[in-house]
């Protein structure tokens, strides 16, 4: 994929909004770092130790577990980032992440993360704590209903 058509795709993505076009083009083009799975490839695997973070440009993953075969966790599309838990706790890999159908994905590995310019690193960074906040909070109103819901099913009861 051309490097103009990264770019234009990364313009559909939050992610990428405080990026410069210059800094989009450098994460473009860095070699080896965009990549394109078939349908079906396993990009994460499960009970693996890399640390490597993706940032999926184009497409949907599927995300399973090995203890529940054939059952989708999750779907995750265009401007998701997923693989960062090793990253930030250094725990294996918990799920396996597979290409749903022609995706596109930001590598961001080791390599990267000593090698880009500070400013883009950063900006990553900034990102990534900024989705990492989201999910958080994400999770406290999903377990706020969960417990709402609970008491409800419990207050009926009695």
């Amino acid at each position: 994929m051309e490097s103009k058509e990264i770019i234009a795709l990364m313009d559909n993505i939050s992610f990428f909004d405080d990026f410069s076009e210059g800094e989009k083009e450098t994460l473009s083009r860095i070699e080896n770092h965009i990549l394109s799975p078939d349908p079906g490839d396993l990009i994460i695997r499960q009970g693996d130790t890399d640390s490597t973070i993706f940032v999926l440009i184009k497409g949907q993953v599927a995300i399973t577990r090995n203890e529940i075969p054939g059952e989708e966790l999750n779907t995750l599309s265009a401007g998701a980032v997923f693989g960062e838990v090793p990253l930030i706790t250094g725990s294996a890999r918990s799920t396996n992440v597979m290409a749903k159908e022609s995706v596109v994905l930001l590598k961001m590995d080791g390599y990267l993360f000593n090698n880009l310019d500070p400013a883009i690193l950063n900006k990553f960074k900034d990102q990534l704590l900024k989705l990492l906040i989201k999910r958080m909070g994400e999770m406290n109103e999903a377990m706020a209903k969960l417990k709402q819901e609970n008491l409800g099913t419990y207050v009926r009861k009695n």
